[in-house]
């Protein structure tokens, strides 16, 4: 039997101050496929902007409970502009043992964004003859 992965991810994009975690979420199923309904606007996964991606980074964890636990913590210590939920309003008092993020090279995001990039409409027969 395959043993789970429990795996949170970052999301960064590109801005004037540099790359910033711009989401950050938790998964136990293959991360190509968290990421494709990310991209595709799947049913229960956030909307995130393939062109805007820079970089993605992940981490795993070594329990459900653990993944769950460090999602909302680190949530609360970066505060990703497309994480809306929970958030607090103040800031936190404690820390926990870092985890550690390595880069992820996701090898389909090249064909994913030439199948999500807007196409040209094609030109009218009128303009052929």
């Amino acid at each position: 039997m395959k043993e789970k992965k429990f795996v949170l991810y970052k999301i960064f994009y590109s801005g004037a101050a540099g790359d910033f975690v711009a989401y950050l979420g938790r998964t136990k199923q293959p991360i190509n496929a968290r990421l494709r309904g990310h991209f595709y606007k799947l049913p229960m996964h956030k909307l995130i902007d393939i062109f805007s991606v820079s970089r993605i980074e992940l981490a795993e964890c070594e329990s459900e409970a653990d993944m769950f636990l460090y999602e909302i913590y680190y949530i609360n210590k970066f505060k990703p502009a497309l994480n809306r939920d929970d958030k607090a309003g103040d800031d936190l008092t404690i820390t926990l043992p870092e985890l550690e993020f390595r880069p992820y090279e996701c090898k389909l995001l090249e064909k994913w964004k030439n199948d999500l990039r807007p196409r040209p409409e094609a030109e009218s027969e009128e303009n052929w003859l």
